[in-house]
């Protein structure tokens, strides 16, 4: 029996913003459902897989890449893929969209100082040092989404609100028919 296509949700934003948080508790939401759901954190991602890989433009796309094609392959065996990732550039967003059938697009937009402000890494307060120079939105570009299917504020949303509506675009694009 063949499995229905997995949804892959792509949450893109600069460091800080709230990806992973928003990734955890859709990912929570969807599993209390029965629903068949892998996270792909980026940072876990390129730690365990890509330790050496860098943060240089093309590290960037080539880890995008490979995130959107392990979201291919997961999505097609009917698994339910989360992806939290600054991905800075729209191409890298693009490619994700265009392998992945059903793809919805997350912008996770939070003010730089805010993000400032969270740190829950350190990121800032080591650019702060002058031990980073590669923040993606503060050194090197981050394009935000044209066209989102979803745009979570979480300077101005709680995590839940943020939840929600990604969850309201699932039932409303009938990703999640089941779900509610």
């Amino acid at each position: 029996m063949k499995k229905d296509q997995g949804v892959v949700i792509w949450l893109t934003g600069v460091p800080a913003s709230g990806k992973s948080t928003i990734a955890a508790a859709v990912e929570k939401q969807l599993r209390a459902q029965g629903l068949a759901v892998e996270n792909l954190d980026s940072d876990q991602v390129r730690a365990n897989l890509s330790p050496n890989l860098g943060y240089t433009a093309e590290a960037r796309d080539e880890n995008t890449k490979r995130l959107a094609w392990m979201s291919q392959v997961l999505s097609k065996h009917g698994i339910n893929v989360i992806v939290a990732a600054v991905s800075p550039l729209r191409s890298h967003r693009d490619r994700a969209r265009k392998w992945c059938p059903k793809f919805v697009e997350v912008f996770v937009d939070c003010p730089l100082e805010f993000c400032q402000q969270r740190d829950p890494q350190g990121l800032y307060a080591r650019a702060a040092r002058g031990e980073v120079n590669d923040i993606a939105g503060m050194h090197m570009p981050y394009e935000a989404p044209n066209n989102p299917e979803v745009h979570c504020p979480t300077h101005l949303l709680s995590v839940q609100d943020c939840t929600q509506a990604v969850l309201a675009k699932l039932k409303e694009l009938g990703y999640t028919r089941s779900l509610f």
